[in-house]
């Protein structure tokens, strides 16, 4: 069975990049592309993704909000939080909204493929950017 990944970034060539490079992965779906966090919500029913990979920085609903509703709307969808900001402060807001994941854009093209994986089977996956381990680490940043 296919893991069906919806995308959410406003920058339509990294999301162009990411779906080419997911789409490598045989068992990745993509289901549907979106450019800010107000229509990641609104295209929820129609898209049924079992993964998001939200941009953190969007117009409309950022993905740190977006992420926050998404995950109390509906916790069993994977969030994956994607930032172009090696920032251990924006990933532990990440992982507090309800994020399974924290990826640097600029590794996206090898990390996002094992964030995913990782997350399909609910464990944390931090990029190994960030220069923290686990999420024991992570928590001195809240």
């Amino acid at each position: 069975m296919k893991l069906r990944i919806l995308l959410a970034d406003d920058h339509v060539l990294f999301r162009h990049a990411i779906r080419m490079t997911l789409l490598t992965v045989p068992d990745f779906e993509i289901v549907g592309e979106v450019s800010n966090g107000q229509d990641v919500l609104d295209t929820i029913k129609q898209s049924q993704p079992d993964v998001v990979c939200m941009d953190i920085n969007m117009p409309n609903l950022d993905g740190v909000e977006a992420t926050r509703q998404l995950h109390t709307a509906h916790p069993e969808i994977k969030i994956i939080g994607l930032s172009s900001h090696i920032d251990p402060y924006l990933a532990a807001r990440m992982i507090d909204a309800g994020a399974i994941a924290y990826v640097d854009k600029a590794s996206a093209g090898n990390d996002l493929p094992l964030a995913i994986q990782q997350a399909r089977q609910n464990r944390l996956f931090l990029s190994p950017a960030l220069g923290i381990r686990d999420g024991n680490e992570l928590a001195q940043y809240r």
